[in-house]
């Protein structure tokens, strides 16, 4: 049985206010619904994630409406889907008694836990245990369990259900593994330390297709545990993630064998560093690329974003980690002792790297002590 793992979506994501949603339709369109028929995958597993948000635009909607509907009436392959941390399980999982009918099984909803989904090949049935996020409040009260304080005896609770290790079987779920490469757009499932899981909570399953984590990879050293990644990148500290589709092929015995296919996305996200008249003059064929720039030069850019903005459209961000701040060779100066008009001086050196002409002073000064009139301050 060949199984396509993916998660993570974010469909609806902003991105530096920037919705990605139509980078994600370009892979989704373009990629995704190809691979299925040229890679001849006999069963779809997205594992959570599905939206960034429990309340996702109108857009993002469409998109996956459309995807599952394709994947039901032109693909013909069933799909296992379960809802993740930003997903709202409810609204996820409506219509899922319709929707199983057509071969699409979302899972959402813990107050309707169903059986395993059972799939069959060549080599006989394989069993999809198909587990959705939730706190684990949800499965203390569910479950009526007090033992229940976390991730991970919330997630054996589930587990101890399912017969596990006696056929061949696929585990989809949610979750951080202990140990796993974390990145910054993953929202955290929860503080001080009680969101991680144990891999040994997978053990028995033929193959553990996770999402949560953005960056594809094993989880707990587990050959036969994966994280397949997010969609795309989402955020600068994924500059250097390849995302994937994981292709995961299982024998008659259970056995399993994957094979990355890289994501081609319509616009890449990268961190370029150097010095602003290196970055502004070097050669580069994908300007279209979301972009933080990242300029050492130790003298401050006069209309640096709006000039990298030139060259990069798509620059959302600049960082100058060098930059000089203005007036530290004086020592330290009290910001309660620093007039108003002051620190507009001070601004003004260090984005054009000279302070006011006589003009300029005068101009501003007149300006200024008619604004404070007005205000009957007089802090100046």
């Amino acid at each position: 049985m060949r199984i396509l793992h993916t998660a993570d979506w974010h469909l609806g994501k902003m991105f530096y206010g920037e919705y990605l949603t139509d980078d994600q339709e370009y892979v989704l369109r373009q990629q995704f619904l190809p691979l299925l028929k040229e890679a001849a995958v006999d069963v779809v597993v997205i594992a959570g994630d599905i939206y960034d948000r429990s309340l996702p635009p109108t857009g993002a909607v469409e998109l996956f409406d459309e995807m599952i509907t394709k994947i039901a009436n032109e693909a013909h392959i069933p799909c296992m889907i379960i809802s993740g941390n930003h997903d709202s399980a409810t609204r996820l999982s409506f219509g899922n008694n319709l929707l199983s009918a057509q071969g699409i099984y979302i899972a959402g909803d813990w107050n309707k836990l169903v059986n395993p989904v059972i799939m069959e090949d060549k080599f006989g049935k394989v069993s999809f245990y198909l587990i959705p996020f939730a706190d684990p409040a949800e499965i203390r009260q569910q479950f009526g369990n007090r033992d229940v304080h976390d991730h991970e005896s919330a997630l054996r609770q589930v587990l101890a259900y399912y017969p596990r290790g006696t056929a061949r079987s696929v585990c989809v779920a949610h979750a951080f593994v202990t140990g796993g490469i974390t990145s910054d757009s993953e929202r955290p499932l929860a503080i001080g330390g009680t969101e991680v899981v144990d891999v040994s909570c997978f053990d028995g399953f033929s193959y553990t297709a996770l999402g949560h984590l953005h960056g594809p990879q094993q989880a707990g050293g587990r050959k036969n545990v994966r994280y397949a990644g997010s969609l795309l990148k989402y955020s600068f500290g994924e500059a250097r993630q390849k995302k994937s589709f994981l292709l995961v092929d299982m024998d008659g015995n259970g056995q399993v064998a994957f094979e990355s296919i890289p994501i081609m996305s319509r616009r890449d996200v990268r961190i370029i560093e150097g010095d602003f008249a290196t970055l502004m003059a070097a050669a580069d064929t994908q300007t279209d690329d979301f972009i933080l720039a990242r300029v050492l030069d130790s003298e401050p850019i006069l209309d640096g974003m709006t000039k990298i903005r030139q060259k990069y459209p798509n620059a959302l961000a600049l960082e100058t980690p060098n930059r000089r701040m203005m007036g530290m060779q004086e020592g330290p100066r009290a910001v309660g002792k620093t007039t108003e008009f002051e620190l507009f001086q001070s601004f003004v050196q260090s984005m054009r790297g000279e302070g006011l002409s006589v003009q300029e002073q005068a101009c501003a000064t007149d300006i200024w002590q008619r604004l404070l009139a007005e205000d009957g301050d007089g802090m100046l």
